[in-house]
């Protein structure tokens, strides 16, 4: 698994997990505004970035567990005990898969861009498989950064998701299209945020049975941003940075 990790020996560590398609370079502005004060660790899962070739991947199962398990297995490799989750769409899935798999690790959970619960029919998911496979990557590049508010956001997409393997794509989507983490949500003690973009519409339109289940099990909150979309991290990653911040000294 490619990483990177910088910050404060001996501080609080914050694990920046990215969406599909994306890597760890989607979190480089968060390196330099938390580094002075934790730990910061964000990596590129397999298939994403430079991480695994076509041949290696051959033969893995992308279940999000194994992802999740991926991560832990790093984060014990570097000593790392405990972390603060912060993660980005599909990085959010994987949160969730982490809680309810290694409840221990987490300090505190932080998603954006990702909903706890989601089905889609098996139509649906053919017609996406398929409109993907005929696609070039290029495209599907294209495709991922007009979700972006700002020209820079939808750059810095654009890049990440050309170097993206197709093949992890095809083999991601079914996972990512039927769900449901509402009762791990329950079960779950640890300190929670949603970032909620306001300009993420497809996400928001699935998302209010995620707040609901929050808010009933308390030690949870909701922070809206304005004129960020999918990528809030990457549309005003000023205010990002100041909610995160915020949440994590509460």
């Amino acid at each position: 698994m490619e990483y990177l990790l910088t910050g404060v020996e001996n501080k609080e560590t914050i694990l920046f997990v990215h969406g599909l398609g994306a890597n760890l370079s989607q979190f480089e502005n968060q390196h330099s505004y938390f580094q002075d004060r934790y730990k910061i660790l964000s990596v590129s899962l397999r298939g994403h970035g430079n991480t695994t070739s076509s041949i290696e991947l051959i033969e893995f199962d992308f279940e999000l567990l194994r992802l999740c398990d991926d991560i832990i297995i790093l984060t014990e490799t570097l000593g790392i005990v405990k972390f603060h989750f912060v993660g980005n769409s599909m990085g959010g899935n994987i949160g969730y898969e982490c809680m309810k798999a290694y409840p221990k690790k987490l300090l505190s959970f932080t998603s954006f861009g990702t909903t706890a619960a989601l089905r889609k029919s098996g139509f649906i998911i053919g017609l996406m498989m398929f409109t993907y496979k005929v696609m070039s990557m290029k495209t599907i590049a294209k495709l991922s950064g007009s979700v972006c508010v700002s020209e820079s956001s939808k750059t810095k997409i654009v890049k990440m998701m050309s170097q993206a393997q197709k093949s992890t794509l095809l083999n991601l989507m079914p996972h990512l299209s039927n769900f449901n983490y509402l009762e791990v949500i329950k079960k779950s003690q640890v300190r929670a945020q949603i970032i909620r973009g306001d300009k993420d519409k497809e996400i928001n339109k699935v998302l209010e049975s995620t707040i609901e289940t929050f808010k009933t099990r308390g030690k949870f909150k909701l922070a809206d941003l304005e004129n960020t979309g999918h990528f809030a991290n990457l549309d005003n990653p000023d205010l990002f940075n100041r909610t995160l911040d915020q949440f994590l000294k509460l």
